[in-house]
């Protein structure tokens, strides 16, 4: 099964909505962002969920020991780093909850070798110089797609929505779908019944 994270939640009640359409997995963005959360908020949403539901804690070049103690106090399951982040920051943490995204140019080939050792997911997202994530711009899916060569979880991220996400999948096979501002009504805020059709979509497509 295709699994379905959906990212940038704000408030519980954007949680719950999530939770109910079917995600599988929820991201909260720690690094400046339209979508950012406080630990006090995103502790409030971690209490809405239930213990199913993968916590996935979104940084962008931070201090380590910052995110140590986000991830202790509020029991992340996952780290997923979205900057130029050093190899030997990533280190720090166990290799099975750290998440590396990639954001290749159109074009952009292949590596020989697996750009991120300390990683056991890659997530693909779009590239847009200056913007970190949740640009609704389309990501490199040959690229995505060509990652499998290394044995690591595809997750594709970049533009997805509800009317586009079949044939991503479609193109790509990846492990997880991520999406953001396609199931939003304005940047940090989630529409509910887009939320449903993005994860129906998925469903009928074969996740």
């Amino acid at each position: 099964m295709i699994a379905v994270k959906i990212c940038g939640l704000t408030c519980p009640e954007d949680a719950r909505a999530a939770v109910a359409a079917g995600a599988d997995a929820i991201g909260l963005v720690f690094a400046p962002s339209p979508r950012r959360v406080l630990p006090g908020t995103a502790k409030a949403i971690i209490a809405v969920l239930p213990p199913q539901v993968v916590r996935v804690g979104v940084f962008v070049d931070q201090d380590p020991d910052w995110i140590t103690r986000i991830t202790d106090t509020l029991g992340l399951d996952r780290l997923q780093f979205h900057g130029s982040e050093k190899k030997s920051v990533l280190r720090r943490f166990p290799p099975s909850r750290v998440i590396r995204a990639l954001r290749p140019s159109v074009g952009q080939a292949l590596p020989k070798r697996d750009p991120e050792p300390a990683a056991s997911a890659f997530l693909v997202d779009a590239c847009v110089p200056g913007i970190s994530g949740g640009t609704g711009v389309l990501s490199n899916w040959k690229y995505a797609r060509g990652l499998r060569h290394f044995g690591k979880p595809i997750i594709l991220s970049g533009g997805l929505n509800p009317d586009n996400v079949s044939r991503a999948i479609r193109a790509v096979k990846p492990d997880m779908v991520d999406v953001s501002s396609g199931v939003e009504t304005k940047p940090g805020i989630k529409n509910a019944a887009r939320m449903r059709a993005f994860v129906r979509a998925v469903r009928e497509a074969g996740g």
